[in-house]
């Protein structure tokens, strides 16, 4: 197995509880173009799927319907950062103790808008490099992300873990190489981190620098 280098990080679900967030703008989004086929609160649980598909498959939208919605959606997701979203317990934390990896977020979220969560929130300062789903031509769960992620930071793909809470985040480091780490705290479910073939699941945030240390080999600098 290759030595791990790099941890990436999905954002919302897993660093930062953004549900009210996401909610309100997912609402918004609907409201630009006079449409109220799905509450944001059934909505969330498909949190991680990119936006666009949420709308147009849940929706029915497409077209410039589906454009203005989105660009609401990012402008109200934009403009929440400072109120809207906060770091769960024990995150910072475990961050702290991951200093003998590069670290990086993947996010499905627009770049600007993850840069200023991340710093709202305290954790910016953690990270290296910091990819949206507007850096890759392919959101997740296309392995765009990792597979940019790890060329930025130097490594192979297979010397990444890519830890996420749902499907999504499993399925896009599958298909680069990477291994997988689900946390159970998030938008998505147990059973669907598992049905997606989740390489290790952890319960709470401090149970992941023990787990990166048992993937790192004795030999390892």
């Amino acid at each position: 197995m290759p030595r791990l280098r790099a941890v990436l990080f999905d954002i919302d679900g897993t660093l930062l509880d953004t549900r009210d967030a996401w909610v309100a703008a997912f609402d918004a989004g609907l409201a630009a173009i006079r449409k109220t086929s799905l509450p944001g609160s059934e909505a969330a649980q498909w949190i991680g799927t990119p936006i666009e598909v949420i709308y147009a498959e849940r929706c029915g939208l497409s077209g410039d319907e589906l454009a203005k919605a989105v660009i609401k959606f990012q402008r109200v997701e934009a403009e929440s950062v400072h109120d809207g979203m906060r770091a769960y317990p024990g995150v910072r934390e475990a961050l702290a103790s991951l200093a003998a990896w590069e670290l990086a977020t993947v996010s499905n979220k627009r770049r600007d808008t993850s840069v200023e969560a991340l710093r709202a929130t305290g954790l910016l300062p953690f990270f290296a490099l910091v990819l949206g789903g507007d850096s890759v031509p392919r959101k997740k769960p296309a392995p765009d992300p990792i597979l940019k992620a790890a060329s930025a930071l130097g490594v192979h793909p297979t010397e990444c873990a890519i830890v996420g809470d749902t499907e999504v985040d499993v399925r896009a480091g599958k298909a680069a190489g990477a291994r997988t780490v689900g946390v159970t705290w998030g938008y998505g479910t147990r059973a669907r981190l598992e049905d997606a073939g989740v390489d290790y699941l952890i319960e709470t945030p401090d149970a992941l620098p023990a787990l990166l240390r048992a993937l790192r080999p004795s030999t390892a600098a």
